[in-house]
């Protein structure tokens, strides 16, 4: 993408392209949006170690998805209103029954404490998440330009995009469970499914005025 640092110690274009990279999806990866919450949720749940599951599910599909955008194969998806439109509304109707699932917990087993979300249910979730996709087609739509590419661009946005989302997720995983942390342990744990399943219905809402 660039040659090598010039003779008066500039920076070289694969240097800048790197912080333009950087500068333009940090603000988008780390920022509070409903994602983000309900890792921070999950966090204060359960804790970072119980939520790892559910947030590898989530991170798996973000790859997934960000290497369909890269080779087109998911313009299908980001250029019909439709598509997005029925993506949106299930993933809606995925978190209302987590949410309702995270209400019911407790009743179901008297004295049980409500399970963190599963590996499976991460997946589900980001499956349905249309919004994420405007992240890898933002990404390739600046900083991908096929003429000037090899086989190994796609492949290493990608992995860096990946990278970084992680990061972000495991701050506001690790910022949740501090922020419980704070709080007299035993309060919460009393309204634990309640909180959790909270978040999951604001989080629905949230997508659904979005």
């Amino acid at each position: 993408m660039g040659g090598p640092d010039g003779a008066d110690g500039s920076p070289s274009m694969n240097e800048i392209d790197v912080l333009a990279w950087f500068l333009a999806l940090a603000p988008l990866s780390f920022s509070p949006g409903p994602a983000n919450v309900l890792y921070a949720a999950s966090g204060g749940a359960f804790g970072i170690r119980r939520t790892l599951p559910f947030l590898l599910g989530t991170n798996l599909v973000c790859i997934v998805q960000t290497a369909l955008v890269g080779y087109g194969v998911a313009a299908v998806v980001t250029e019909s209103a439709s598509v997005q439109a029925a993506l949106r509304w299930i993933g809606i109707l995925v978190l209302l029954y987590l949410a309702l699932r995270s209400f019911g917990s407790k009743k179901a087993v008297p004295g049980r404490e409500p399970r963190p979300l599963s590996f499976g249910e991460g997946a589900l979730v980001e499956l349905f998440n249309a919004k994420f996709l405007l992240i890898p087609v933002m990404m390739f739509s600046l900083f991908y330009h096929p003429e000037k590419s090899d086989v190994w661009t796609v492949p290493a946005l990608t992995v860096a995009l990946a990278a970084m989302t992680l990061s972000a997720n495991l701050v506001w995983v690790a910022g949740g469970r501090a922020a419980v942390a704070a709080l007299e342990k035993g309060r919460f744990a009393r309204h634990q499914g309640k909180f959790f399943g909270t978040v999951l219905l604001l989080t629905a809402l949230w997508l659904a005025m979005a």
